[in-house]
């Protein structure tokens, strides 16, 4: 402090040291006194001396001064040994006074340092400090590798700056482990220069965040020790009263509302919170997304010091682009010479237990605790929610459908749902009913970052939360939730592929049956008929050929499920253009089926009609004509003259008669 507010404790220093010396003085005096009377006659003095100075008075004046003098030395002895009173350290030349004080807040934050308390060293009682130039500035060590977030870093930089409101919030959110504290620490290194005090501070338990902030209002001058004043109001006061820039980053925080109480109300500075709680307002809220892939790649190539690109692709989809997996993977691959190749190997054969291997730097935990404590909590306060995130972990991670998929609950008993047995009862059980108990499950999940913001009442999961959340049950749980998650998606699918107003559901859960349904499942094989009515006739030659291989290896070449299977195979190849390919392949399946189901049997017959048209759109329209004759003949006699099939057939008949008759 400076100016008239440095001079009074100074005078209130002096009065005491004055008086001691006029003490001092005066004693001396009457000392000197008391030894001239004492001596008179020795000396020989003139009578008119002896007169005045009468021997007793003398020898109490000696006595006086005598004692004045042991009270002088007394007082010195206790001035010599009393501490120095001054404040602790104070930030700038010009730095804040305590309102405990009634001083005033003035200056900068960047300055000098000057003297305090200090204590005293093997009984000797230092003097105050000198002044020292410095900078209030505490942030955790400047990540070393931060890629793909520049354009993050400017986003954050330009609405701080930007915001007209002071001070200015925002809060970065989202999953455990996607950078949020990287991101906050590289900002405040980065922009330094643009503060006059950067201070990051623990926030996620609130006496530690007091403590924290106890020690920024002693860094400021504003407290002393064993001081019991409230140290975020010392703070909050200090940052309102400053001119200059400031900086203060709350790490961690569980949410807005343990956070509010320890945001400054007022003052020319920023505010950078993070946290996995999704539920800050709109305007002060930024969502950190994992890393796109390519950024992505180039960090893990870095990082693990090797060059295998294609490796390095496929790592980070396995690990879903999550900055915290993929920098315990460098640091797994970089300690242990394995390669990227041999990672990815490893992680594809034993993912549960190498997600808790590596050191990664700047981290507290690894994947495969980083959310531990958030699904423990869960477990324990919403259970529903807990519940439904496991139901969702066995669906694919992106654009889940939670209100199709739970729709059924509400108007159809579980166990109807189940294909027998109560495997999966509990588990449909313990989800969420009804809009409010949705609603609340999906807040709570929010709140952990645990899934994305819901659009259109579908959310994404992040693939190693589904991962993690799965591995952290037993096989016959985890089977149970499969199960249920199963049922609901059937019960969600329409039964009628041909018919266009129902595709737009299909594609919702097209990438979801895809993930859950076996392909023997007769479910997928009406996903697949919705594939080639809909005209994506190549996807639905691919997954009816994996249906086909699938229902071959498990039922046998002959069983009827597999050649309806290799039907709908023939049939897909030739709408996606390769009519000799379907013809060839209905031909050679004719004979099989005919000897397996008979020649009279509807699904032959119906394969007679196939194998016709698809003759004919080879090129051959005679062929076809006499094939489809042939057909007709038996139909009347199965089915009769007027059956839909034969009628169907005739007409067939006549199309490829016009065709062939013209030439074509």
């Amino acid at each position: 402090m400076t100016g008239s507010k440095e001079q009074g404790p100074g005078r209130a220093r002096l009065r005491p040291r004055a008086l001691i010396w006029i003490v001092v003085v005066v004693s001396l005096v009457l000392l000197a006194a008391g030894l001239v009377g004492f001596f008179a006659d020795p000396l020989h003095l003139p009578a008119e001396v002896l007169d005045v100075l009468d021997k007793r008075a003398s020898v109490i004046s000696m006595f006086v001064g005598i004692a004045g003098l042991l009270v002088t030395g007394a007082a010195l002895w206790a001035q010599l040994r009393s501490p120095a009173s001054s404040p602790t350290s104070t930030v700038s030349s010009s730095g804040p006074s305590s309102p405990a004080t009634g001083g005033s807040v003035s200056g900068g934050l960047v300055g000098q340092i000057t003297g305090g308390f200090v204590g005293s060293v093997g009984g000797v009682h230092l003097p105050p400090r000198p002044p020292v130039n410095a900078r209030p500035v505490r942030l955790a060590p400047r990540p070393p590798w931060l890629a793909g977030r520049d354009h993050t870093l400017a986003e954050v930089h330009a609405r701080l700056t930007a915001s007209p409101e002071q001070p200015c919030l925002l809060a970065i959110h989202g999953l455990g482990g996607v950078g949020k504290t990287s991101l906050a620490v590289e900002y405040g290194h980065r922009y330094q220069h643009e503060y006059e005090l950067v201070w990051q501070l623990p926030a996620e338990d609130s006496a530690v965040l007091s403590a924290a902030l106890a020690d920024l209002a002693a860094m400021l001058g504003m407290r002393q020790p064993g001081e019991t004043a409230d140290p975020v109001h010392q703070v909050h006061a200090v940052l309102a009263a400053h001119p200059g820039r400031w900086l203060l980053i709350f790490d961690n925080a569980p949410d807005a509302d343990a956070a509010r109480t320890f945001l400054p109300p007022a003052g020319n500075g920023h505010v950078l919170v993070t946290s996995r709680s999704a539920n800050w307002p709109t305007r002060h809220g930024l969502e950190l997304p994992v890393l796109d892939g390519d950024p992505a790649a180039a960090f893990l190539l870095e990082r693990s010091g090797q060059d295998d690109t294609a490796a390095a692709a496929a790592v980070v989809t396995e690990l879903g682009a999550l900055p915290l997996a993929l920098e315990q993977a460098g640091a797994y691959i970089a300690g242990t010479g394995t390669t990227l190749a041999g990672y990815l190997h490893l992680l594809r054969r034993q993912r549960t237990e190498l997600l808790d291997q590596g050191h990664p730097w700047g981290y507290s935990e690894r994947v495969a605790s980083t959310w531990r404590l958030a699904f423990d909590h869960l477990d324990e306060t919403t259970p529903q929610a807990i519940a439904l995130l496991q139901l969702l972990a066995c669906y694919a991670p992106e654009a889940i459908p939670y209100q199709l998929l739970l729709a059924p609950l509400d108007h159809s008993n579980p166990r109807n749902m189940l294909d027998g047995g109560d495997h999966g009862i509990a588990e449909l059980l313990a989800l969420p009913h009804g809009d409010l108990a949705i609603n609340a499950a999906i807040e709570a999940l929010r709140r952990y970052s645990l899934i994305n913001r819901p659009s259109d009442g579908s959310v994404s999961v992040h693939r190693l939360v589904q991962a993690v959340t799965l591995d952290q049950l037993n096989p016959s749980q985890r089977a149970a939730w499969q199960h249920a998650a199963t049922a609901l998606l059937e019960a969600a699918l329409p039964d009628t592929p041909e018919q266009p107003d129902t595709w737009p559901r299909f594609a919702q859960l097209l990438p979801h049956a895809r993930t859950v349904l076996p392909l023997t499942s007769p479910i997928l094989r009406t996903v697949a008929q919705y594939l080639g009515q809909s005209g994506d006739y190549r996807t639905a030659t691919t997954l009816t050929r994996e249906i086909h291989h699938a229902l071959e290896a498990s039922l046998g070449a002959e069983h009827p499920d597999t050649l309806v299977a290799r039907d709908d195979l023939a049939i897909w190849t030739g709408e996606a253009g390769d009519a000799a390919a379907a013809r060839d392949q209905l031909t050679t399946l004719l004979s099989i089926n005919e000897h397996v189901l008979g020649a009279e049997h509807p699904q032959t017959l119906f394969h007679r009609d196939v194998l016709a048209y698809w003759t004919g759109e080879a090129g051959d329209a005679a062929a076809a004509r006499d094939q489809l004759t042939t057909l007709l003949s038996i139909n009347e006699h199965v089915l009769g003259a007027e059956h839909p099939d034969t009628l169907h057939v005739r007409q067939h008949q006549v199309y490829w008669a016009n065709r062939a008759s013209r030439g074509r």
